[in-house]
């Protein structure tokens, strides 16, 4: 994957995911997890690729294993666990890492709490781009709450670029992103790299914005530019924007998203103690390859 050092013109992209819809199409439904047909899943990666993001829906609740499940029809492949990650009682062998406010079952500093979680990138410690596709199954919602906020980020970039190149060109700096893993094992280690790149004629990003994660003056020529760019991003957050949508998943849905396109985060949730929010997720390093003549 090559990535360009900076960008400086609208002529270097190729593909750049458009603003959102201006309502959520329907959730593309399957009977159930064990009968995913080829067609649904076609759907579901020119949506995915369209967009940055789009739901399945079946009538049963998604388990762990429906996260392999999908990946094999969607050729996604085997999912990815970050290192940090491996050892933590919260990801199982397969790679699904179960979200629940049920702190007797994981221990994760955000998925073992109800509270919010601001806008990310999923793959802390990881290279942008790297992790192309997350996977979120919604086996039990919460009471209320816990809606998903996703932010397409690469769009609101380029959009950024076309009125004020050098605030975008500042976002492209190679060490303006500082990351930080807050993981028991790794808590601490922090890896620096671009907000957004081009790379292979599109934008990618790793925009994020949690309190783990710094935007450094220092490794930038211009920090009114960096300024700038990040009032940008933050002034497209929120209701009325073309660039940011929320969905309050309910059982039995799979939001797949484009994380090197679109950001995402959640709104806190309370639970029902007798039936916890419980959802899986799945990272993966590939794009949806369904091919055409999958039966």
């Amino acid at each position: 994957m090559e990535l360009a050092p900076s960008v400086t013109s609208l002529s270097m992209l190729t593909c750049t995911v458009p603003a959102f819809p201006d309502s959520h199409r329907a959730p593309i439904r399957v009977a159930g997890w064990d009968h995913i047909p080829a067609g649904a899943m076609r759907d579901a990666a020119a949506w995915l690729a369209a967009n940055g993001y789009v739901l399945i829906q079946a009538d049963q609740a998604p388990g762990p294993g429906t996260a392999g499940q999908l990946a094999a029809r969607l050729g996604l492949g085997p999912a990815f666990t970050p290192p940090q990650y491996r050892s933590g009682p919260h990801v199982d062998g397969q790679g699904v890492t179960r979200i629940t406010a049920d702190t007797a079952t994981t221990a994760h500093p955000a998925f073992g709490h109800s509270t919010g979680q601001e806008l990310h990138s999923d793959g802390t410690l990881q290279r942008i781009g790297e992790i192309k596709t997350t996977m979120m199954l919604c086996s039990r919602p919460a009471a209320s709450g816990g809606t998903s906020r996703l932010f397409n980020a690469a769009g609101t970039f380029a959009a950024l670029l076309g009125q004020d190149p050098a605030a975008a060109a500042a976002l492209t700096a190679p060490e303006v992103l500082v990351r930080t893993s807050n993981l028991p094992g790794s808590k601490g280690q922090s890896v620096t790299g671009p907000a957004f790149a081009i790379a292979d004629g599109r934008v990618i990003s790793r925009y994020s914005v949690t309190s783990t994660d710094a935007y450094d003056p220092r490794a930038v020529t211009d920090p009114a530019a960096l300024d700038r760019a990040l009032t940008f991003l933050q002034d497209a957050v929120g209701p009325g924007s073309g660039f940011y949508t929320e969905i309050t998943l309910t059982a039995g849905q799979v939001l797949l998203l484009a994380n090197d396109v679109i950001s995402h985060g959640r709104t806190p949730y309370h639970d029902d103690p007798a039936a916890p929010r419980l959802l899986y997720r799945a990272l993966f390093t590939t794009r949806c390859m369904v091919s055409e003549q999958a039966a």
